[in-house]
């Protein structure tokens, strides 16, 4: 199933994170073509289990702990650690 997303949401989360993965805290890996930070945005109540595409729902990721957060052992812990340290998220 693919869902609808806010392509202001997108935009408002990267700029939020000025080129720096809000988990690990460095720097996007590297630039795009159009010279913007490579970061990814994530969902931390994935769209597939009812959660909102709203800033309040979504991080901006490098793509190692995007990776993590999908497959990686500490994911969860790894939420809660992100909840605690950024007050704009909230739990759904």
């Amino acid at each position: 199933m693919k869902y609808q997303r806010d392509p202001r949401v997108k935009a408002w989360v990267l700029k939020e994170a000025a080129g720096r993965c809000e988990s690990c805290d460095n720097n996007a890996p590297f630039l795009t073509a159009e010279g913007e930070p490579f970061l990814e945005v994530h969902h931390l109540k994935h769209l597939a289990d009812g959660g909102s595409d709203t800033v309040t729902n979504a991080i901006a990721l490098c793509p190692n702990c995007h990776r993590e957060f999908h497959y990686g052992q500490s994911m969860t812990s790894k939420l809660e650690e992100l909840y605690g340290k950024n007050s704009r998220l909230i739990r759904e």
